[in-house]
């Protein structure tokens, strides 16, 4: 029994053991590989290199080797060339992959490979990490050999050269990933010695890589008309355009409203001068991608730069003379500007003061005139209210009744008025009375007395006549009538339809 169990221990402590080194060996794997393109003679092709690891990676270095007669290096991230090898270099960054990627111009056809020489990576928790290597197969195809572009042989060595009484060497093995776009490497004259430096193709200015005496390296400028040594910054405006700025003191050339400053680009200053009345932008001096100088101005809120010449700024002056000189005298006397209009505010607010003490003079004037002459303005007539459009409707439909019910009472009401003729007070009027009269004075009617030889022709002719007069007799004035002024009576009759009837009285 005891012999089993130190058995069973013997393999469970082997089991264990197998499989920590399983643990370790995972977890400090990695794989560099490479991709396999393909190209022609004179073409540039780039070849993507990827180190990927199960953990985070921490610092990787590796040394890539390549077939110079198939291939030149001309440039990539985290790649430098030095002696006829590529040199890798990466921080990791904390993730589990890291890229780059190699640009190649291919120079004859056939196949070649791009190898790993050594390789080294650290996970970023600590540890070294094994890594696969891996390689790269380069196909190039028949091309365009005009296109390949191949560094010249320089003679140059190097030496000590002084600027601004400082002295600095000048670097013989110049990388070519450092090299700026449109220089190519070329031999220098100066002081009477060759230097190696590198030469803008499409001009004459050099720029050499010097050392100063704590061991910086950099590029300076050189311009070969002047003699003279300035800093080097190149700026690529476009993906073929590039400026590189000059140290040279252009003010006589500027027009008034440029001033003079410096402006910093990458730590280095460099002359500029700023335009004070649009203070974002700055105008610098520089050698274009032609070799060309000329003036640039530079945008400070978008970071771009374009193309200045004086002439467009002369124009530009005049237009901005006609169309905002106005705008500009005010802004350079805005303290004046503000100060007249104070002035002319004052003079009005003292002008309206002066017109409200008159007017207040003056109605105290009026109120002890009418006090003297005892005028009350409150007893002045009121205005008559203007009737609205509802009140003048109605005042129109009642002037239509009215006229309508003064037209039914010009008819006259023949019984009503001879009601008011009452015969005692006719009798009274003429002073006759009951009895006075005797029957002697009435003559006994005869009819042959009454006679009148003439006979009427036209008894019609003569109704009608006494008609119109009937008619035309003027309506007694009611009201004139006095309690004790007996009414007229009226000749005629009225019924209750309104028809005047006749009673016809046979004469014969």
């Amino acid at each position: 029994m005891k012999r089993l169990k130190k058995i069973a221990v013997f393999v469970t402590c082997m089991c264990m053991t197998f499989l920590m080194c399983g643990i370790v060996s995972c977890a400090a794997s990695g794989e560099l590989r490479f991709s396999d393109p393909s190209t022609t003679v004179g073409a540039t092709v780039d070849v993507t290199a990827r180190l990927s690891a199960d953990e985070a990676l921490g610092s990787v270095n590796a040394t890539l080797s390549y077939d110079s007669q198939y291939l030149r290096f001309v440039g990539g991230n985290g790649a430098v060339e030095s002696g006829g090898q590529i040199q890798l270099t990466d921080d990791g960054g904390g993730n589990s992959e890291v890229n780059w990627t190699l640009q190649f111009q291919a120079l004859a056809e056939g196949s070649t490979q791009i190898t790993i020489a050594s390789v080294t990576a650290s996970a970023s928790g600590g540890g070294d990490v094994s890594v696969t290597q891996g390689n790269s197969t380069v196909t190039i195809g028949p091309g365009d050999p005009s296109l390949i572009t191949v560094a010249p042989q320089t003679t140059g060595g190097s030496g000590e050269i002084v600027i601004d009484g400082q002295t600095y060497t000048v670097s013989v093995d110049i990388p070519d990933i450092l090299i700026p776009e449109g220089f190519v490497r070329a031999d220098m004259t100066y002081g009477g010695q060759i230097y190696v430096a590198t030469r803008q193709e499409a001009g004459s200015m050099y720029a050499v890589y010097l050392a100063n005496p704590e061991g910086e390296e950099d590029f300076y400028l050189y311009d070969p008309d002047t003699e003279q040594f300035s800093k080097f910054e190149q700026i690529s405006i476009s993906e073929s355009r590039y400026i590189v700025l000059l140290s040279e003191d252009k003010s006589g050339d500027l027009p008034e409203y440029l001033q003079k400053t410096t402006m910093a680009v990458n730590g280095k200053e460099f002359p500029a001068w700023q335009n004070v009345e649009a203070s974002a932008y700055y105008v610098v001096y520089a050698l274009n991608s032609d070799g060309e100088k000329g003036w640039y101005q530079y945008d400070t809120m978008d970071g771009t730069y374009q193309r200045y010449t004086l002439e467009s700024a002369d124009k530009s002056d005049d237009e901005d003379d006609k169309k905002a000189g106005l705008l500009n005298k005010l802004r350079n006397n805005l303290d004046k500007v503000i100060l007249a209009v104070w002035g002319i505010f004052l003079v009005m607010l003292l002008v309206m003061i002066i017109l409200a003490i008159k007017l207040r003079h003056r109605n105290l004037e009026l109120d002890d005139l009418y006090d003297e002459y005892g005028v009350d303005l409150d007893d002045e007539p009121e205005e008559t209210a203007v009737p609205d459009k509802k009140s003048k409707k109605k005042g129109e439909k009642e002037s239509k009744k009215n006229k309508k019910k003064k037209s039914e009472d010009d008819f006259y009401d023949f019984e009503d008025e001879d009601d008011l003729y009452d015969e005692e007070e006719y009798d009274e009027e003429d002073g006759y009375e009951d009895g006075e009269l005797d029957e002697d004075d009435f003559k006994e009617y005869n009819a042959s007395d009454y006679e009148d030889d003439s006979e009427i022709e036209d008894l019609d002719a003569m109704l009608n006549a006494r008609v119109r007069v009937k008619k035309q007799a003027k309506r007694p004035n009611m009201a004139s009538v006095g309690p004790e002024e007996p009414p007229r009576t009226r000749v005629g009759h009225a019924e209750d339809d309104d028809t005047f009837k006749m009673d016809l009285i046979d004469l014969d």
